[in-house]
């Protein structure tokens, strides 16, 4: 008789502290939660990080015989380039000058450019070297001269300045074959050719 009470009792312990345990459990899991969320980026709807660091520049469009099309805009950005019409550029003997405008832009929807220009060999070509050696160029900015009757090597990394975004310029590039000094001096750069290319180089700037 006393041990069944006794086991009773030891049965109704065990019941109550697993009730306790069971409580002190749901008292620890219904707690107040909160949260916060913040988008990353320039504190409008729709940005992130990047987006408007978009970088681009361009220069005047040309048409399938290389003449520049004013107020169209292409990439040019390929190691071959592309080619520009520089009228009479074909047929230039000593004492001729021929020129041609190149408008360029910052394209770019938010960051400035700094521009900068050069002359270079284009690539996979051989120029003559007498006719590479003796031609000259005249570089005007916006009607302001940067250099005037220099080698092509000279025109090298010249700074065109900052431009914002959607402004343009234009590059006028004059190219001169002065006179030998003789005849024979003259007739040797008959039927040589030389390959340059017009070399933009544009860096972002955050405005």
């Amino acid at each position: 008789m006393n041990t069944t009470q006794l086991s009773r009792g030891k049965k109704r312990a065990v019941l109550a502290v697993g009730t306790l345990l069971a409580a002190g459990a749901l008292t620890t899991a219904a707690a107040f939660t909160d949260f916060a969320n913040l988008n990353l980026g320039n504190g409008t709807n729709d940005s992130g990080v990047g987006g408007n660091n978009r970088f681009n520049i361009q220069v005047v469009g040309t048409d399938a015989n290389g003449n520049p099309v004013p107020g169209t805009w292409q990439e040019a950005n390929t190691a071959e380039g592309v080619n520009i019409n520089v009228p009479g550029a074909d047929l230039l003997t000593p004492g001729d000058t021929v020129s041609v405008d190149i408008p360029f832009r910052n394209e770019s929807p938010a960051l400035s450019a700094d521009m900068a220009f050069s002359l270079q060999d284009r690539p996979g070509r051989t120029s003559g070297a007498e006719i590479a050696t003796a031609l000259r160029y005249t570089v005007s900015l916006n009607g302001t001269a940067l250099v005037t009757n220099v080698t092509q090597a000279a025109v090298d990394n010249l700074d065109l300045g900052v431009y914002a975004t959607g402004t343009t310029g234009t590059l006028n590039v004059s190219i001169s074959l002065p006179d030998q000094g003789s005849e024979a001096a003259n007739n040797a750069l008959q039927g040589q050719v030389s390959y340059v290319q017009a070399h933009f180089d544009g860096t972002s700037v955050k405005p």
